[in-house]
């Protein structure tokens, strides 16, 4: 991962309280309009007690913040170019998702949404 990425990534923890957290994975996700991100848990990763860290490039998102149930009610959270979440602790097993992408141009990525996620994975 590169250095940018790695400081990135755990100075947006700190700032969330997650003092310790030393991301071992990135994934990379590219939506174009229409994309969308159902509602899920990220609960893949052996070390649940350490944050998840989603940055937004590009076109904007709404991101859906559910709770511990996938029936329960999702809040609406509109996502800028440069935004970043950091959910972790009694938070991180939330469910989450992204509705779909609206059309739209921005001057760095063109047509497209790029989220880079943080996450500890070993």
């Amino acid at each position: 991962m590169p250095d940018a990425f790695l400081k990135l990534a755990r100075d947006a923890a700190a700032s969330a309280g997650f003092e310790d957290f030393k991301p071992d994975a990135c994934l990379v996700n590219r939506y174009e309009p229409g994309a969308r991100l159902s509602l899920h848990q990220d609960k893949n990763e052996h070390d649940l007690g350490a944050p998840i860290v989603s940055v937004s490039l590009g076109l904007p998102a709404v991101f859906l913040w559910g709770g511990l149930r996938r029936e329960d009610k999702s809040v609406r959270i509109p996502l800028m170019h440069g935004d970043v979440m950091v959910w972790g602790g009694p938070s991180r097993l939330r469910y989450h998702g992204v509705l779909p992408l609206r059309e739209g141009s921005h001057s760095l990525t063109g047509g497209y949404r790029i989220n880079l996620t943080f996450r500890k994975a070993t």
